[in-house]
């Protein structure tokens, strides 16, 4: 088998697109072609819940026809891929789950909506863990979604076969969403860019399982996901405002792009006692910071926040009434689940609280997105590690003798979202094991364009499209 990370050039992203689809070099049913061309040839990495190929194709000749008519639209002719978790009209929208077999979206939504309305066409339905809540993409229903890097490593979760579609270059960008960390750990493992928006900006309308109410309330959020940094923006200016039904959500205060990284104050920290962070993922944060530095930003190495709670805070929300809610929703399924659900949803059993413990976790919840946003808001931006480590072997997390990477390394991320800022995971290199390796640029609420601009920087400076060429993965 054929596996070369290669550092690719910017072609393939949806700003190069959409400028080439405006000088008719290259039409929409070409770029369809292409896509769907990478698709079949990896089509053992299992990346793909659901696709309708002569649709796409119509939906094509559509796009290539309004344009030819002038036609001015930001995403006319541009495929994207969207997490099988959020409703599209008239495809399965399963979210990994026997429970929901036999559902198919009947409204797009509301995200699917904008971006249908900017022009966009929709590929495909992305893989995705049972319920979306597992740190990989594996069910039941679909099976295991691979890393193509390494097919014995997992590409990270919920979002994991969007990251993969972008990291083989099968999808320009597309829509995940990040509950505690499925936008920027599965970026990570799979050396592609993700936005997880300042909580609140997105509306959340469409998605099951629906978060709001629940112990999450607005921690939750849909997010662009892509190949190339420069796209979120694009993708996130359309996603992005209310949409009057999901109650949680507000406008966006939009603050101006930066015009020079002499401008920024950027704060890091490349390792947490609590989850020590491989030498290799420190490496990348200093090499992200140094790009930083060697542009005239003034850089400052930080103490980091806690992350010694961010696992029990997070668990204490999610299922406070002991995963009764999951269960009666995946019941269903009648008791085809993947291992590592199956393992959650007995972890879970024992974890009930009582009302006085739930709002102790409550105010311990309330209190650490105090003091983040708090040391945020003294930075432009701090540049931190997604996870402790590159991605590991699939089911690792299950390993009884810590054969991977532990839920403890994921909670470098999962303080962000506690947190509620917005994050843009970027991939900086490929690491000695020649797997990728990303880093969170963390801003403040309502910073978002500001670290999506920073990342654009890195990414743009180091050259660092990670892709791959060839996995094989039609063998």
């Amino acid at each position: 088998m054929d596996v070369n990370p290669v550092m690719d050039n910017q072609f393939f992203s949806c700003k190069n697109l959409i400028s080439e689809l405006s000088q008719k070099k290259i039409s929409s049913r070409e770029i369809v072609e292409m896509c769907l061309k990478r698709i079949e040839e990896n089509k053992t990495l299992n990346a793909v819940a659901y696709i309708d190929e002569d649709l796409v194709r119509r939906q094509a000749d559509k796009a290539d026809q309004m344009r030819m008519q002038g036609a001015v639209l930001p995403l006319l002719g541009i495929p994207i891929s969207v997490k099988d978790s959020i409703s599209v009209k008239d495809m399965p929208w399963r979210s990994g789950s026997f429970a929901r077999a036999d559902v198919v979206g009947k409204e797009d939504a509301s995200v699917v909506e904008k971006l249908r309305n900017a022009g966009a066409i929709f590929i495909c339905k992305s893989t995705i863990p049972e319920y979306t809540w597992s740190v990989e993409t594996d069910s039941a229903l679909h099976g295991p979604t691979l890393n193509p890097y390494d097919l014995d490593r997992t590409c990270g979760g919920s979002s994991g076969g969007e990251a993969v579609l972008h990291a083989i270059q099968a999808s320009p960008a597309g829509v995940g969403s990040d509950g505690l960390n499925s936008i920027r750990v599965p970026a990570h493992f799979c050396g592609t860019a993700g936005l997880r928006p300042t909580s609140g900006v997105i509306p959340e309308t469409g998605v099951w399982p629906s978060t709001r109410a629940s112990g999450l309330l607005d921690i939750s959020t849909i997010g662009p996901m892509s190949r190339s940094a420069d796209d979120l923006d694009l993708l996130f200016s359309i996603m992005q405002g209310p949409d009057n039904k999901d109650p949680f959500t507000h406008p966006m205060s939009l603050r101006p792009n930066i015009s020079s990284m002499k401008e920024l104050k950027i704060g890091f920290f490349r390792s947490h006692p609590y989850a020590p962070a491989s030498s290799d993922v420190q490496g990348a944060v200093v090499k992200a910071a140094q790009t930083l530095s060697n542009a005239g930003a003034n850089i400052e190495e930080i103490n980091p926040w806690p992350l010694d709670s961010t696992i029990e805070i997070a668990f204490g929300l999610m299922a406070p009434d002991g995963g009764e809610r999951v269960r009666n929703d995946v019941s269903a399924a009648g008791g085809k689940h993947a291992p590592s659900f199956a393992a959650l949803l007995n972890q879970l059993k024992s974890q009930t609280l009582t009302i006085t413990q739930y709002l102790k976790v409550v105010e311990e919840f309330t209190s650490l997105r105090s003091l983040i946003r708090t040391t945020l808001s003294k930075y432009d931006a701090v540049i931190m590690p997604v996870a402790s480590d590159t991605a590991p072997l699939h089911l690792s997390s299950l390993s009884s003798d810590g054969g991977g990477l532990s839920i403890e390394g994921y909670s470098y991320s999962f303080a962000i979202a506690l947190a509620g800022a917005p994050s843009v995971s970027v991939p900086i290199q490929l690491s000695s094991a020649n797997l990728p390796i990303g880093v969170q640029i963390v801003g403040s609420p309502h910073d978002d364009y500001k670290i999506m601009s920073i990342a654009t920087y890195i990414q743009k400076t180091l050259n660092s499209y990670l892709s791959i060429q060839s996995t094989g993965g039609s063998k």
